[in-house]
């Protein structure tokens, strides 16, 4: 009786955890296509909808491999060849990589511009170069095993984002990189002059209290781009705290400004009957 138990126990055992393997699975079941003659990559679900677009560097004269693989690794930082690094590094196929535009040294700060500007062109030795954010999104999204098809046969998606270009050469960060230190981060702030302080019964416009700027996006394009948690309610006294966010829409980064407004009634006013 007890081995019976025993078999029993095991076997639904089985049931549970394959059943959580085939979940997640399923969750990261991706197929991506990089087409190189157009420089462009899409990611497939399942059903075959693209979920992701991005704009790639592959190899000079064809030099990246044609045909379908499977990814076999991941590398946080690698070295490529001449010495140089890459970031997000996923392993297509022996020496043929997804990475990011690559560095002089592993540090975000050593960036080669030069080659940032490349993207959307065939630049490499062979591997697949991105921008962070998109060489970051297949590493953390694409789990070992999803399948790769690169060839120049199929029409693949443009991406909605457009190519960034960097004003000039030398060294620098990836503007994409969602690293909080990364000084491509848009920037957000009250306006000069605004008082957090508002008058019982005045009127209010969160939007118009806070003001945006980037190095990459003009203000006129980032202002469309605000959103705002919270509400002040400017006919009950009290203190309201609202949470501002501006997302770069080339960059895909983020910054959150947090404000107190406090809604009080106006020094010298009486809401009694003077006798």
């Amino acid at each position: 009786m007890k081995i019976r138990r025993s078999i029993i126990a095991v076997f639904f055992m089985m049931i549970v955890l394959a059943g959580g393997t085939m979940k997640t699975e399923a969750a990261g079941n991706y197929t991506i296509y990089v087409n190189r003659r157009t420089n462009i990559i899409n990611v497939t679900d399942q059903s075959g909808h693209v979920v992701r677009a991005m704009y790639c560097s592959t190899g000079k004269r064809y030099a990246t491999i044609r045909g379908t693989f499977h990814t076999q690794s991941r590398m946080r930082w690698h070295q490529l060849n001449h010495g140089v690094y890459g970031q997000y590094c996923t392993r297509i196929h022996a020496g043929y990589l997804f990475h990011s535009v690559w560095y002089y040294a592993a540090r975000k700060s050593q960036l080669a511009r030069k080659e940032y500007n490349k993207l959307g062109s065939q630049a490499s030795a062979g591997c697949v170069r991105l921008a962070v954010i998109d060489a970051k999104w297949i590493y953390d999204h694409c789990r070992l095993g999803t399948r790769v098809v690169i060839g120049e046969s199929r029409k693949l998606q443009k991406p909605s984002r457009k190519k960034i270009k960097l004003s000039s050469s030398g060294r620098g960060w990836d503007p994409t990189d969602p690293d909080p230190s990364n000084p491509y981060r848009p920037k957000i702030r009250l306006k000069k002059g605004v008082s957090k302080k508002i008058a019982l019964g005045s009127q209010f416009d969160p939007m118009a209290q806070v003001t945006v700027s980037s190095k990459i996006t003009k203000k006129k394009e980032l202002k469309k781009h605000i959103t705002v948690a919270g509400q002040v309610d400017v006919n009950k006294p009290g203190e309201y705290k609202l949470v501002y966010t501006v997302t770069d829409p080339r960059t895909l980064l983020s910054r959150k400004l947090k404000v107190t407004f406090k809604v009080k009634e106006q020094e010298g006013s009486n809401d009694g009957t003077t006798i």
